[in-house]
């Protein structure tokens, strides 16, 4: 791997967690979603290894938790699901918001698999419990990859060609 590419996955993972520790204030509502659907776009399967990082300052930050678990499936999860999707949808950011949107409103459910072995009445409970949270994030998801994903997609896709240049 080149230098140049181990520099870009930090610098892209490190983003990842900056922008939720900036956003920590406002409840489900993240960056994360928009930044992993723009960076897979752009960068393809670079978006693992990135997504890697972000999980690694998580748990340097707040420690091992189940909440942490839930973390190394649900965001490369949310890259899998682009991967797949990105011949068909292209750059069309409404339907990636929808995309987006859809994923938010699975966050609860997503997270809460993480506790079925330990106790699946309070995975369910838990999943139940938060469905007017993940109702926010789905909301949230959608305004911001529908209206931020396409401009923010056009700075990373020049930032890249230039970096190939070199």
């Amino acid at each position: 791997m080149s230098a140049q590419k181990l520099i870009r996955i930090a610098f892209l993972g490190a983003i990842l967690y900056i922008s939720k520790v900036i956003m920590d204030f406002v409840p489900n509502t993240e960056l994360i979603s928009l930044l992993v659907i723009v960076y897979t776009l752009v960068f393809g399967r670079e978006v693992f290894s990135a997504i890697l990082v972000f999980n690694l300052l998580e748990l340097v930050q707040w420690g091992f938790g189940i909440w942490w678990v839930s973390y190394l499936y649900v965001w490369p999860l949310l890259a899998f699901i682009v991967m797949a999707l990105r011949g068909l949808i292209r750059d069309r950011f409404v339907i990636w918001g929808a995309v987006a949107g859809l994923f938010g409103l699975a966050f609860g459910s997503l997270f809460a698999i993480a506790w079925i072995p330990v106790d699946p009445s309070y995975a369910f409970t838990y999943w139940i419990g938060g469905l007017p949270w993940d109702a926010i994030h789905c909301a949230t998801n959608f305004a911001l990859v529908a209206f931020l994903g396409k401009p923010l997609y056009r700075i990373l896709l020049r930032i890249r060609k230039d970096g190939d240049r070199s």
